[in-house]
């Protein structure tokens, strides 16, 4: 096996284990906090505040991952991407034991300290993604290289549901976080066997706190950039909003076993993987990663709105599945089209300023959707549908412009 191939195998694999323990929160949380089965709160607490305090704990979590995000994006691109990877798994590790700790004895301050300390370390994906493009250098083999991650995440999606589903109603809702404990110490061994550097730069790194702020601003001085990334924080938004609440919302409006609601998250997994993977190459035959990102943000745009007119839970299911296809192809897509309008020099600062935008989006959407919901859990979709809508037509614009650039100059 050649170091290339070692090193890929080595980034899928963090990548699925890194995502595995991303996603282990949304099946979990959901109930703990908002079901009476769990003593995570006094029964006098009421709906709204239980709906504020699962908001809080989605939105904690990227936060931490705006301000952490850009510095060790920018630290993998100084002292390279392994170290980088060392870092993040080592404070992924104690996060995750601490979450554990905090659902035994239900002490939820602590739950909310362990948040902030996985979202400090939670980088990897970012890594990840800027090791892909250190190894991808053209168009096809980069937005291929992502459809194989969002794959990645599809499949990881399904097991990290399936294993909280099954442990947490069969044993204790602790066990999946002492598993993901677990498998973030084997990404760190995996890392070490069979990585290798893709990338360094000995210039002198400085820590910074407002590095990602500061990110933020200057990716409006890479000509292109900033309109992609407009689009992409408003879609992220919306698809936040339908992947945080969508357990929170099924349990709230439909009347469905906890069984049954793991049975539609895992399925959504599989759809997703199904859309990064099978529609998305043979999209990628005909089609630019603008343009299929374009047909993903259009898809979901109709979907989320069908979402909403659902007044019972199999057509609601259904539409819900067919979402995760054109997330899939929005979200592979537009991180495509971010990497490949960047220099080559600044990937793993485009891919920690793209995590950025992620973090701001996935810190307003629960912020939003829980308020929402407080009110009346019928918002939720609406909203969705309304930011996927403005999301399309910021793309759609910035779409239009290269298109007359480009006219113009030759």
């Amino acid at each position: 096996m050649t170091n290339r191939k070692k090193s890929l195998f080595a980034i899928y694999f963090a990548y699925f284990l890194d995502y595995f323990g991303y996603a282990i929160v949304f099946g979990l949380f959901g109930p703990l906090l908002l079901s009476s089965d769990f003593k995570m709160f006094s029964s006098e607490t009421s709906l709204q505040m239980r709906h504020l305090s699962l908001a809080t704990l989605f939105a904690v979590y990227p936060l931490m991952q705006l301000i952490f995000a850009p510095i060790f994006g920018d630290f993998a691109d100084h002292f390279g991407r392994k170290k980088t990877f060392f870092i993040l798994n080592s404070g992924v590790i104690v996060g995750y034991f601490l979450s554990g700790i905090a659902i035994l004895t239900q002490h939820f301050p602590l739950l909310l300290i362990s948040r902030v300390l996985t979202g400090i370390f939670s980088s990897n994906r970012t890594i990840c993604m800027a090791s892909l493009s250190d190894l991808s250098p053209d168009e096809k083999s980069r937005s291929k290289a992502y459809g194989i991650i969002a794959t990645l995440g599809g499949l990881s999606w399904i097991v990290s549901i399936l294993v909280g589903g099954v442990f947490s109603k069969s044993l204790s809702p602790e066990i999946p976080f002492w598993i993901t404990t677990g498998f973030a110490l084997l990404s760190l061994a995996i890392i070490f066997l069979f990585f290798h550097e893709t990338n360094i730069n000995n210039e002198r790194f400085y820590f910074d706190p407002f590095k990602g702020m500061r990110h933020i601003a200057s990716c409006f001085k890479i000509k292109g950039l900033g309109s992609l990334y407009f689009y992409y924080l408003v879609m992220m938004m919306g698809w936040g909003i339908n992947l945080l609440w969508l357990n929170p919302y099924t349990l709230s409006r439909y009347t469905v076993s906890h069984e049954v609601l793991f049975g539609l998250l895992a399925s959504t997994g599989v759809v997703w993987s199904l859309g990064s993977s099978c529609v998305n190459e043979i999209l990628l035959k005909r089609f630019k990663a603008r343009q299929i990102a374009l047909i993903g943000t259009g898809g979901l745009f109709i979907v989320f709105t069908l979402c909403s007119l659902m007044t019972t839970f199999v057509p609601f299911a259904i539409f819900a599945m067919i979402a995760s296809v054109f997330g899939a192809l929005a979200w592979t897509n537009a991180l495509s089209t971010i990497s490949l309008a960047a220099p080559k020099a600044m990937q793993g600062k485009v891919m920690g300023i793209s995590q950025s935008f992620a973090s701001i989006a996935f810190m307003f959407a629960p912020l939003l959707a829980g308020t929402l919901a407080g009110i009346n859990i019928t918002f939720v979709y609406p909203i969705a549908a309304f930011l996927i809508l403005l999301s399309f037509a910021i793309l759609r614009i910035s779409t239009n412009h290269s298109k007359e650039t480009y006219e113009s100059t030759v």
